[in-house]
């Protein structure tokens, strides 16, 4: 028997068979995810990122690539946040300030003082307090996979020793962009201004502003004690940063490329948190020769404090105010 096919179905049988012959090559394909990042390479987040990066490469047996963007190149943080949102950038790290332009609640960590240490903190953002912070994230379109700790923010400026609050007065402070900081640093007596963290090292220098609030290992490794004379250490917020993902792109994965990011995830966050106290240690040490370092008594540091969490009430009806209670006891 001879089989007779026309021209119209010799197009379908080779259509089909070239689709055949491409679903294992599209399926072996590996995946490209951009991870982006506003710190330099130096970094312990950015040695995180890297060994993120490599653990989804050996679990996914390189199916599933991360591709790593430092130092604001795919951006500043609120374009990169609106990028992970939208789903134009599968990835990124920043503290919860910057988030809280999308996510309000995220803002209860930046309330000053509300966090005793950062174990407290690890603690809160790994149990239940945690989970629901991630629950409102992932209303506003972010999937967070993981917390790496930068550790205690303090006052640095180019201007005078701060040694009590009133010594806060009229200094033009850079902030992140976040309601929270700015009533906080208004509370104190500065004066405050937004600016995207790459823009930071500049504006010292061109005395645009007098000083910033950071953590010291972030000082050196932006090297602020260049354009900065002196850090009192405050410790009135305990940051960290928040890794996140699209969330629509996290759901279309698969449970076993969930597990992968979940192991990978904790690989890098177990050895980050561990590197970040020692380079938080040898950061005091190293910049006591950059710089004047101010250690506040506790009745001094106790007058700050009062200052600062005179803003909670303000934000009552955007944090929420149950959620600040849970926040006060799960953190300090």
């Amino acid at each position: 028997m001879t089989l007779k096919i026309d021209r119209r179905g010799f197009v379908a049988l080779a259509g089909a068979g070239a689709s055949t012959l491409a679903m294992p090559a599209i399926a072996q394909r590996a995946r490209a995810l951009r991870f982006g990042s506003p710190m330099p390479t130096s970094t312990s987040y950015h040695h995180a990122m890297e060994i993120f990066s490599e653990e989804m490469g050996k679990l996914s047996g390189g199916k599933l690539k991360i591709e790593l963007y430092p130092n604001a190149q795919l951006g500043g943080l609120k374009d990169m946040l609106t990028s992970v949102q939208l789903g134009t950038q599968s990835m990124l790290i920043t503290v919860p300030a910057w988030y809280s332009s999308f996510v309000k609640q995220m803002d209860v960590f930046t309330l000053p003082f509300i966090c005793a240490s950062p174990e407290r903190l690890r603690t809160a953002l790994e149990g239940s307090f945690g989970t629901k912070i991630e629950g409102h994230a992932r209303d506003a379109g972010f999937q967070i996979i993981g917390y790496w700790l930068t550790g205690p923010r303090h006052m640095l400026n180019n201007v005078r020793p701060i040694k009590t609050a009133a010594d806060m007065n009229g200094l033009k402070m850079r902030i992140i962009s976040s309601q929270v900081y700015m009533a906080a640093f208004r509370a104190l007596g500065a004066n405050p201004a937004a600016l995207d963290y790459a823009e930071v090292y500049l504006a010292l220098q061109q005395k645009t502003v007098d000083g910033l609030d950071l953590g010291l290992p972030d000082v050196i490794s932006g090297k602020f004690f260049e354009v900065v004379k002196y850090a009192t250490l405050t410790s009135h917020v305990i940051d960290f940063f928040a890794a996140s993902m699209n969330k629509a792109l996290y759901d279309g994965m698969s449970a076993e490329e969930k597990a992968m990011i979940k192991q990978a995830m904790k690989t890098a966050t177990d050895w980050q948190w561990k590197q970040q106290y020692a380079d938080m240690a040898a950061a005091e040490d190293k910049l006591k020769s950059q710089i004047e370092i101010i250690h506040l008594t506790p009745t001094e540091l106790e007058e700050f404090a009062k200052l600062g969490r005179s803003v909670y009430p303000q934000f009552e009806a955007t944090i929420g105010k149950e959620l600040i209670a849970e926040a006060t006891k799960a953190l300090g």
